[in-house]
């Protein structure tokens, strides 16, 4: 009994099982060509993901950016405070998911 990796979920299964018990994907008489193209779908699903809270990162980044010259909060307010919070937040976040993404392309 050897351990293979799911084609759709990537996590550790026996070659006897007939279906994945993670994620129920049929894995009896699968052809290279049908493992493949379950890993692409899975590669393309964890992109989207990834680009998806990049694209929300964004969003709070240039938020705190509009917000901060459209209102112009007070010195040392709360809301400066809360402003620079999420600029620093989203930019932080929007590098950590770009270099995941460039991981996820590398693998």
């Amino acid at each position: 009994m050897a351990r293979i990796s799911c084609p759709a979920c990537s996590k550790p299964i026996s070659d006897k099982h007939k279906v994945c018990p993670h994620c129920d994907t049929s894995v009896a008489g699968l052809d290279e060509h049908e493992r493949e193209k379950l890993a692409y779908r899975r590669y393309i699903k964890r992109k989207q993901g990834l680009l998806n809270h990049s694209f929300v990162a964004l969003i709070i980044f240039l938020g705190g950016f509009l917000y901060l010259y459209s209102r112009e909060p007070g010195p040392e307010s709360l809301e400066q405070m809360t402003t620079y919070g999420a600029i620093a937040a989203g930019f932080i976040w929007y590098i950590i998911n770009r270099i995941r993404i460039i991981l996820l392309k590398k693998s």
